[in-house]
């Protein structure tokens, strides 16, 4: 137990170095030699644990990935109705990238533009936290909190988008500082469009102004003589 755990810290200690090394010198310059001097160990033992870089490239998701899943599903069940959930969804998301900066430039400038990474476990995970999203939408069409029309698909498409978007202004720009911050203003903006008005009902009183004088002057003198209106029946 005690060799499997320390295996599994060795592990994560490489990866770890690895996403370091990954950002400082790019993916296409960073060599196994490198990482494995981040890492403290020789190069044989860190191909012992990954066989290419590539490898080692892909780990990396798979690691950061699995605990913010693993979070979704325990909070989950307590979160009622689908707004609420997709509101805990975004800011999952905008926690990990936030909290994680190396990690986010990694995914948005390496990993979207690599074919060969939706063929890997680490996509097959990123993909259930996305497909969990779409899953909360067409509960929220099927409870009738969205409209029937809904686009699920689409409104998935806008949340992840607008997300992105915001994760590479600040790996550029340095802007916005906090992006969980803008979780609420990212599922009001997106979720107006979708969400159901509630029943408005009114009525309309065809009463002219004079006689709505009559009643309230009726009404002053209830209040002031209970016995008013009926002493003024009895004339």
């Amino acid at each position: 137990m005690a060799r499997h755990h320390i295996k599994k810290a060795r592990k994560d200690n490489i990866i770890d170095s690895a996403l370091q090394v990954f950002a400082e010198k790019g993916y296409a310059d960073a060599t196994m030699t490198d990482i494995a001097k981040k890492a403290g160990v020789s190069t044989p033992v860190l191909y012992e644990y990954f066989k290419t870089k590539e490898d080692l490239l892909f780990a990396i998701p798979e690691k950061f990935t699995e605990e913010p899943i693993r979070i979704a599903e325990y909070v989950e069940p307590y979160l009622r109705g689908a707004e609420a959930k997709i509101r805990g969804i975004v800011q999952g998301y905008l926690t990990v990238y936030d909290t994680n900066p190396l990690y986010a430039s990694l995914v948005m400038l390496e990993l979207k533009t690599n074919r060969k990474f939706l063929k890997t476990k680490a996509y097959c995970m990123v993909k259930k936290a996305s497909r969990g999203l779409l899953d909360v939408i067409r509960e929220g069409v099927k409870d009738g909190t969205f409209k029937e029309n809904t686009d699920a698909f689409l409104i998935r498409s806008m949340i992840l988008g607008t997300i992105e978007h915001l994760c590479i202004r600040k790996l550029l720009l340095g802007e916005p500082k906090n992006l969980p911050q803008y979780t609420d203003p990212i599922v009001d903006t997106i979720l107006a469009s979708i969400k159901k008005e509630s029943r408005r009902f009114s009525i309309s009183l065809n009463i002219s102004d004079q006689e709505l004088t009559n009643i309230r002057e009726e009404n002053k003198m209830q209040k002031s003589d209970p016995d008013a209106k009926q002493k003024k029946g009895t004339k």
